[in-house]
């Protein structure tokens, strides 16, 4: 189980990486340049991977598509993240925001931050929600595959890669806490355009057990 996790969470990477390039452009099949959408993103950056969310009763519209709105708490760090500057959307908690137009931040102030992607694998602690005190830990993220069901909270999905988010909250222990508002049962992938996730689908996610609508990541295949 965890050689499979972890080959998944290498496959999503090396998926990310190649088929959108971080370089200056790449070209495709009719020879025309397609410019690059991640961005290694250098400061603050809400981790979102260990979180579950919340439905809002909003509708939010990611890429021209809407979708119903989750809420996610999460932990504010700082260090590289990959962000996607095809990322933009209105409505819902936020309205409207551009990665690539706001890209330190969703409004250009210290008060908000980006929900970006990076790996954390257990040789690492980060600050995770521990249901069982209820309070904001440092812990090592154990990554866990799930069946995307819809029909259940906790097997369903919540997207919120490249997502605004408010810092709202510093705990006794120093730990940095924003609001992430993203779409619920979205695909992370592919990045340039928004889709729905598919029941059966193989979904990654940090998130403790039976946490609604857990940020996910499905396992792309590759066509």
């Amino acid at each position: 189980m965890k050689k499979l996790i972890i080959g998944g969470l290498v496959v999503l990477i090396v998926f990310l990486l190649s088929c959108h390039s971080t370089s200056t452009e790449v070209i495709d099949s009719d020879s025309t340049p397609i410019k690059s959408i991640l961005k290694i993103h250098k400061s603050k950056f809400a981790f979102c991977g260990a979180s579950g969310a919340v439905p809002t009763g909003k509708k939010i519209i990611v890429q021209g598509v809407k979708y119903d709105e989750g809420c996610a708490i999460c932990p504010v760090l700082e260090g590289p993240s990959i962000s996607n500057l095809a990322m933009y959307g209105s409505g819902g908690t936020w309205g409207d925001f551009n990665v690539e137009n706001n890209f330190q931040t969703p409004d250009g102030t210290i008060n908000t931050v980006w929900s970006l992607f990076w790996y954390f694998d257990s040789t690492t602690v980060v600050p995770q929600f521990d249901p069982e005190s209820k309070t904001w830990k440092l812990l090592s993220p154990v990554n866990r595959k799930f069946t995307i069901d819809m029909s259940n909270p906790a097997t369903s999905e919540s997207n919120m890669f490249a997502m605004p988010g408010v810092i709202f909250d510093t705990t006794e222990t120093g730990i940095i806490l924003a609001k992430v508002y993203g779409p619920l049962n979205e695909d992370a992938v592919p990045l340039r355009i928004a889709i729905p996730v598919k029941n059966g689908a193989t979904s990654i996610t940090a998130a403790k057990e039976g946490a609604p609508y857990p940020v996910g990541t499905p396992i792309p295949t590759k066509e």
